[in-house]
């Protein structure tokens, strides 16, 4: 099959939604078949080539500029000419421009992964954004997404928990649920190269790491600290990622006096991170809205035998599994946090246990060649109602 890939952003710039269609794309070419994807040239400053070869697919890259954030725009129409002589045409939201372009005027089946609602942060560099002006948005694009999408031949994402909470895809008939994959072949060779074993877990450190955004819930990991700290004062949070918060959670160390007990890194390379995965004893990811669809760092923690601790928010929650490959904590609520890790730190062997488990998770439910097969069903299901 030949499938077009049309995504708003892809690397240079990062994310989850960019690693999903990477990996995707890569397992569909393992797979035998042929994968062209179609973004934005955005962020401009990147100065990223319009068109490149890139682990065995194509990329085209459109001249575009941000509008509003995160909102991109094509500086001249998309041309549907582009998408001739392709079986599929898969598409990624939000954001919705290149679904609105292609919906109803390609003769392709039109397969849509949605992979989170739009959400507006409920903070902003540390500051709080009025609630009306939050619902308001909000409001408006889900009836617009509605709008779209029903007229898509298959829509999926990624957890059946995300699915029926969302105000956009429980209004939608048959959405189907495929999980997002790993390739753990590559963490284990960084791993042998490293020569990590199991007697490089510290027990004393915990990992939070991603991007520094107010959905993220860095802050209340940071909170979580002075009661991790009066039963084992010995514990270091290592917080690794930059990003508009990154002042505020400074500040905050800074402001519980803290800051011997942790250790900031910014953006790392793919040796530093598997090694802050690997030996660290747990990861904490305590993101707090909608944004967060899955988690894809929850699998990448797994892969690397160290078990998560997760808030309890409808997507993430789907993604381990709860006393066994790790724990889920109450949203905001610094206070749960800090007893989860205490409870690990308590207890080194059954964390360790735990992680060992999140490996085996990786390895059956999560991995790439299964999941493909479950988009390649959807891609013929698509194709059948065309004809």
């Amino acid at each position: 099959m030949k499938i077009a890939m049309v995504v708003p952003y892809f690397y240079p710039h990062t994310g989850g939604t960019e690693k999903y269609v990477k990996d995707l794309s890569i397992a569909l070419i393992k797979d035998g078949h042929e994968v062209t994807v179609i973004s934005t040239n955005l962020p401009v400053e990147k100065k990223a080539p319009a068109e490149e070869m890139m682990s065995g697919f194509k990329v085209i890259r459109l001249p575009a500029t941000n509008m509003f954030s995160y909102l991109p725009c094509t500086k001249e129409k998309f041309d549907l000419k582009m998408l001739a002589g392709y079986d599929i045409v898969h598409c990624h939201v939000p954001s919705f421009g290149f679904l609105r372009e292609v919906i109803g005027k390609v003769k392709q089946p039109v397969i849509v992964t949605y992979h989170c609602d739009v959400t507006v942060s409920e903070k902003y560099y540390g500051v709080k954004v009025p609630a009306f002006f939050i619902k308001g948005v909000e409001h408006s694009s889900n009836i617009y997404a509605r709008m779209l999408l029903k007229k898509a031949e298959v829509v999926y994402n990624t957890t059946k928990t995300y699915a029926d909470s969302s105000p956009v895809l429980k209004h939608l008939k048959n959405v189907r649920h495929i999980p997002i994959g790993i390739f753990h072949d590559h963490i284990d060779e960084m791993q042998q190269k490293l020569g990590l074993t199991e007697k490089d877990k510290n027990p004393k450190q915990i990992l939070w790491l991603g991007r520094m955004a107010g959905n993220k819930g860095c802050d209340y990991m940071v909170e979580a600290m002075p009661k991790i700290l009066a039963k084992f004062p010995d514990t270091k949070l290592v917080i690794c990622g930059d990003g508009e918060e990154k002042a505020h959670i400074n500040g905050l160390i800074d402001k519980l006096g803290i800051r011997k007990s942790v250790e900031m890194y910014g953006i790392v390379g793919f040796d530093e991170l598997v090694k802050l995965f690997y030996q660290s004893l747990v990861y904490v990811f305590p993101s707090i809205n909608r944004l967060e669809a899955f988690g894809i760092v929850q699998l990448e923690a797994f892969a690397n035998y160290t078990p998560v601790i997760c808030t309890n928010i409808p997507g993430p929650n789907a993604v381990m599994e709860v006393g066994k490959t790790g724990l889920l904590v109450p949203k905001q609520d610094s206070d749960a946090i800090a007893e989860a890790v205490n409870g690990m730190l308590a207890d080194p062997k059954k964390a360790i246990a735990m992680g060992k488990a999140g490996r085996e998770l990786v390895e059956t439910k999560y991995d790439w060649g299964t999941i493909v097969k479950k988009v390649l069903e959807l891609y013929e299901e698509g194709l059948a109602k065309k004809k």
